[in-house]
């Protein structure tokens, strides 16, 4: 898979925050320190608040994942995930045979790193009630029943027993993790008696949107009251205050997760759960080390280099909004290519992307034909290669294969990315960073635009399909599939046009008739008339061998207009013919005998002004034919 080194699959959701960034650098680090490739599952989940539709059909990126080909799975078991796309995930991963180690929510199933949240949640307790004395303090749990919202809360209690203090505090405010909770649980702190000294909350996002609504109420943290939060988030490290928070090293979980990979693998022995503890870091929102910029230089360094950071995100999204604006305009899938290499800097330094679109048995893209579930067989849609390491298969290649043969000499890093639009799969990205670094924030938007993108072009092709099918419907004959009598004609008039601006041509016409037609429908029934109309017009059909236009005119009439021909050509097209008329009499074994009258006439394109004028000789021929069978079979008779 990609090259010769074992390789890892990770999976996670909403790598867009600077914890998720940082877990990603950290787990490429220990990939490419142990030789190791890696491959980022990334899933969306939801979007914003509560946006879950494109969310919905992400779990189909499961049934691409050739799991018999990872050496070893690392899953981010936290709330990103929906539920649904959680158990999938597991279901799958049940059946793998390579090491699963799950990070975040410990399962029994699997391998896992824990990271244990009550030590540094207890630290945070002593540091309030012993170091600055509090004896009123408050906690923010996060949603109610999740495991780690559970064990801090218990940590809690527990750290608020050992300091001689109601457990509970001045009281507990259950949060959701994120910030949409934070004015509620502002106004029930502010609403207890007494008033908390300090609240402890469960995680950084809690911590400093509380601490940002206190503030914006008159209530100074750390001076009128401290906060403390857990994770050690980069959003919490630059906040002003900073947050007094708990965190783990990313870069001992990452390793630790690839070391017991490796033990597994080896036969070596590894215990199933591996407790990772934190460090507590007490700083600015705690009132502990208040002097965190150490001196006026450092903080107008750290001020101007968030100013930095957002003009370049305000210039990102004026490139974002450039790129959708001619994400419309897309008519064919190049262009999409076109727009990304113009407008795709803001996606972060990335050395490969690629996007590979399901195919359906005929070999068509799912932006050219609905694809409603995962194929086998994929074409790569955009192809770009930086680095020129990635050997570009042919045309189509399997979905097994997943990431093309790298050439490389380093291990490889990608992040796939699942497309589509609501039921329509259009397959997945690839995509390779430079540096250890993810992609953007702006990379999800980017990978929702393309879906768009394709399925406007997806609906462009089946219009565009529909009008070619009416056309052929308006020029066709039904029952032969032959042109009809508008569709000869306009193809006819076309090229007879043409061929008159060059001033030099012999034209062809044949003119045929089906000889006995109506007998045979009254006899044998209409169905083995078609059947004998259809035999006709195959022959016909075949014996078009030089480019001739062929239709069928009437109920049992046929018309061949031919350019450049001559007695020789004639000739062998009436002599095919008749030989395939007496094959199909000799081997169909039908109780009738299928004739045709023809007339062949030829002439210079210059003696007659309309092709009409040639048929209209090529009839008159026919029916002297018709005539002819007509004596003979009455001959026959007598």
């Amino acid at each position: 898979m990609i090259n010769k080194r074992k390789t890892v699959g990770v999976f996670l959701c909403a790598i867009t925050s600077e914890q998720k960034k940082e877990l990603c650098r950290s787990i490429s680090r220990a990939a490419k320190d142990l030789d190791y490739n890696v491959i980022f599952f990334s899933f969306i989940g939801t979007i914003g608040a509560d946006y879950r539709n494109y969310a919905q059909n992400e779990h189909k990126m499961l049934d691409i994942i050739p799991f018999d080909e990872l050496d070893g799975i690392i899953f981010d078991n936290s709330n990103s995930f929906t539920d649904d796309i959680k158990n999938k995930i597991m279901s799958h991963i049940k059946k793998c045979r390579c090491p699963v180690v799950t990070i975040g929510e410990p399962c029994n199933d699997y391998y896992s790193v824990h990271i244990d949240n009550s030590e540094g949640i207890k630290n945070m307790v002593r540091h309030f009630a012993k170091h600055h004395g509090f004896k009123h303090i408050g906690f923010m749990s996060g949603i109610p029943g999740h495991c780690d919202a559970v064990e801090r809360y218990a940590a809690f209690q527990s750290a608020m027993r050992e300091c001689g203090l109601p457990e509970d505090g001045v009281g507990v405010f259950h949060g959701d993790f994120w910030y949409n909770k934070c004015y509620e649980a502002a106004d029930f702190f502010l609403n207890c008696c007494p008033r908390p000294q300090a609240i402890v909350c469960a995680n950084d996002y809690m911590a400093y949107s509380l601490c940002d609504v206190l503030i914006g109420k008159g209530v100074n943290v750390p001076e009128d009251i401290c906060i403390s939060g857990f994770d050690g988030v980069y959003e919490a490290k630059i906040h002003v205050p900073p947050i007094t928070s708990a965190q783990v090293n990313l870069n001992t979980l990452s390793r630790t997760a690839f070391e017991i990979i490796e033990n597994v693998n080896n036969g070596r022995p590894q215990e199933k759960c591996v407790n990772l503890y934190t460090d507590s870091c007490f700083t600015g929102s705690c009132g502990c080390n208040v002097n965190y910029y150490k001196t006026e230089a450092d903080k107008s360094r750290e001020i101007n280099s968030l100013f930095r950071k957002n003009t370049f995100t305000l210039y990102r999204i004026y490139s974002v909004e450039a790129a959708m604006l001619e994400m419309n305009r897309v008519t064919e899938i190049e262009q999409i290519s076109d727009i990304l290499s113009q407008f795709g800097g803001n996606i972060g330094d990335y050395e490969k992307f690629f996007m590979f679109t399901f195919t359906d048995r005929k070999g068509r893209s799912s932006f050219e034909t609905e694809i409603r579930s995962p194929s086998e067989q994929v074409y790569p849609a955009i192809w770009i290669d930086r680095s020129g390491s990635s050997l570009r298969p042919e045309k189509y290649f399997s979905t097994n294969t997943l990431i093309p043969a790298d050439s490389a000499e380093s291990p490889c890093c990608y992040y796939i990315s699942y497309i589509h639009f609501e039921n329509h799969c259009f397959g997945y990205s690839a995509i390779s960073m430079k540096n250890d670094e993810p992609f953007s924030e702006f990379y999800n938007i980017w990978i929702a635009n393309i879906a768009v993108a394709l399925e406007t072009l997806l609906h462009k092709n089946s219009i565009r399909e529909l009008v070619e099918d009416l056309e052929i419907a308006s020029t066709h004959d039904k029952l032969t599939g032959m042109y009809n009598r508008r569709g000869f004609e306009k193809c006819m008039n076309s090229a007879f046009d043409e061929k008159k601006e060059e001033q030099q041509s012999t034209v062809a016409a044949i003119v045929i008739d089906m000889d006995r037609l109506k007998s045979i429908n009254d006899v044998y029934g209409h169905t083995e008339g078609d059947y004998a109309i259809n035999s006709l017009a195959h022959i016909i059909s075949a014996c078009c061998t030089e480019n001739e236009i062929a239709g069928r005119t009437g109920g049992d009439e046929f018309y061949v207009f031919a350019f450049d021909y001559s007695e020789e050509k004639a000739m062998h097209y009436k002599k095919r013919f008749n030989a395939a008329l007496d094959d199909f009499n000799k081997t169909e074994n039908k109780p009738y005998t299928l004739n045709a009258s023809i007339g062949i006439y030829m002439a210079d394109i210059s003696q007659h002004t309309l092709p009409e004028d040639f048929l209209k000789r090529a009839d008159e021929k026919m029916y002297a034919m018709k005539r002819e069978h007509k004596v003979r079979e009455l001959q026959t008779k007598i």
